[in-house]
């Protein structure tokens, strides 16, 4: 008797309810290819669309604004020959560690990247602190992909 009960425990377990299709939601929630930013089915595995990185050389593109203010600058030239960054070789910090900018030259590093705000917060050193050494931990190249959601904010014009 008890395992004609276990199995009829087991087989009501098994069977347990069933999952609605996606796009069925009878408990007006929301549908499953609305949820995210991609707008399809969570169970699909959606192929991104390919972009084209900028490949104009450095000094050859125009700054552009910056999505927010504080935000950092999007590099406006291809990064593909600066990478990848490691502990001894930073291409980046080869060009735009420089003290001023000239015209049609790189952009200088601002006094921000000198300062090592977890140790001396008060004291900008002569290079590169080791938490800014790795650009693309915040800056991102310029590509033709569009934005994924629309933007707000006022752009706020820098140079650096």
């Amino acid at each position: 008797m008890r395992s004609l009960v276990a199995l009829a425990l087991l087989a009501l377990a098994c069977a347990g309810p069933q999952r609605p299709a996606a796009s069925a939601q009878p408990d007006g929630g929301t549908p499953a290819e609305a949820l995210g930013l991609s707008k399809s089915s969570v169970f699909a595995v959606p192929t991104p669309p390919a972009v084209r990185e900028n490949a104009a050389p450095p000094g050859a593109a125009p700054v552009l604004p910056r999505m927010f203010p504080g935000a950092p600058p999007v590099i406006p030239h291809d990064v593909r020959d600066f990478t990848p960054v490691t502990k001894r070789q930073n291409a980046c910090a080869d060009c735009h560690a420089i003290p001023t900018k000239t015209e049609g030259g790189p952009t200088p590093l601002p006094p921000s990247h000198y300062t090592d705000y977890r140790f001396a917060p008060d004291k900008a050193g002569d290079k590169v602190t080791g938490a800014r050494w790795v650009c693309t931990a915040c800056h991102v190249a310029r590509t033709d992909a569009p934005a994924l959601v629309g933007n707000s904010f006022p752009a706020a014009v820098s140079s650096h």
